[in-house]
């Protein structure tokens, strides 16, 4: 035991090196839980910016868990509780990859929730793609969505969202989430 004592680094050895180096001028981090954020915060000296999760209509555990948790519902949830929360509370960007679905609600799908998204897209004069990032960026934490289609048409059917205002209501933004979710919300 006393050997792997001594071979591991003092904690918080090397702390901010790179940014002092000037090599990084901020740093984030991906599919990090509450937990583990608490820890690196506390390991190193230059705060962190983002947290990136995978977040969309398709991905939603991340909403879900702090309404179905203590409910049967809940019992399958995957996403690390309170992570949101915690990102908020500390200042952390929460970023959304994989915010496009991967389609599921874009381009021709044909289901009661794909449906929903065109038709709202329709009635705002926007594209479907638009209607999922307005979802997310309507979250009071301030979501930022991440785009990572390389197809231009797609770059360019998420315009709106970048202007303004995400225009969601309340009642379109609980409609988005009812339907995908396949289910009245409880």
């Amino acid at each position: 035991m006393d050997r792997i004592d001594q071979r591991r680094p003092e904690r918080g050895a090397g702390r901010g090196r790179l940014h002092r180096q000037g090599l990084v001028r901020q740093f984030g981090v991906s599919n990090m839980s509450a937990a583990q954020l608490a820890l690196l915060r506390d390991s190193v000296d230059v705060p962190l910016v983002a947290d990136q999760l995978e977040m969309s209509l398709a991905r939603r555990d991340w909403v879900e868990a702090g309404v179905l948790l203590n409910t049967p519902a809940w019992a399958d949830g995957g996403f690390p509780h309170r992570t949101v929360e915690y990102c908020v509370a500390h200042d952390i960007q929460v970023q959304a990859w994989g915010s496009l679905a991967q389609g599921r609600f874009t381009g021709g799908a044909d289901t009661p929730a794909a449906r929903f998204v065109a038709d709202l897209a329709a009635r705002k004069g926007t594209a479907p793609e638009t209607v999922l990032l307005w979802w997310l960026q309507r979250h009071p934490a301030g979501i930022a969505p991440v785009v990572g289609t390389t197809r231009p048409e797609r770059i360019l059917a998420c315009r709106d969202a970048v202007h303004g205002t995400p225009s969601l209501t309340h009642e379109e933004w609980y409609g988005l989430w009812a339907a995908a979710r396949g289910a009245p919300l409880p």
